[in-house]
């Protein structure tokens, strides 16, 4: 996984410096909410890097989702609750698909292949916990809208502070509907903050 992941980052950047201009480079990170065909649901942590070569675009993927649950902690008289992570799933994806960009917009749509993990905490007729993990191939979706700047302007740090030159690197927000179509099938939405070149300026 690690050879094929270092083949395509050099195949990225061979790309990106026989460009004239900036190369649409960016990577992001989001949060958001997903549930599974079984309608369990739990927090979704996501981040991405992509690259875009006139309307192809590239994306190394990394998803987590997490369903928390309450157990109970005995403690003399009381039971002390507690927070437990019940199912964690993690999801390393490689996508294609295509971006459109107008002015200081953005959609795009993209699927791909991606290797799972599905980790339960389950627990045994004499009360103990355990940890049951199982390994699957998916097939990974999204389709993202973001805004970013329009034009070269400097650098603002936290969106307020102006630094340096005026620059093609920028923030950007978006968001994303993301999902898996596998053993483990799931859907989510998420609020993404990125940081990249996002179009050619």
């Amino acid at each position: 996984m690690k050879t094929k992941v270092s083949i395509i980052f050099i195949f990225i950047f061979s790309l990106t410096f026989s460009q004239k201009t900036n190369p649409i480079i960016y990577g992001d990170l989001g949060i958001g909410y997903a549930r599974d065909l079984t309608k369990n649901g739990g927090i979704l942590q996501y981040g991405s890097l992509n690259y875009q070569n006139k309307k192809n675009l590239f994306t190394f993927r990394y998803s987590e989702i997490n369903q928390l649950g309450v157990s109970f902690v005995n403690m003399g008289l009381l039971a002390l609750p507690i927070l437990s992570n019940d199912i964690k799933m993690e999801e390393i994806a490689l996508l294609y698909g295509w971006r459109f960009i107008d002015d200081n917009f953005s959609y795009s749509f993209s699927a791909g292949l991606s290797s799972n993990n599905y980790i339960q905490k389950l627990k045994t007729e004499d009360g103990n916990y355990y940890k049951d993990k199982s390994q699957y191939i998916g097939v990974p979706f999204e389709f993202g809208i973001k805004w970013f700047k329009s034009k070269k302007s400097p650098y603002r740090i936290y969106e307020l502070i102006p630094v340096g030159k005026p620059i093609g690197l920028g923030n950007s927000i978006g968001f994303k509907f993301l999902g898996n179509i596998s053993k483990h099938s799931y859907i989510g939405l998420g609020i993404d903050f990125g940081i990249g070149y996002h179009k050619e300026y």
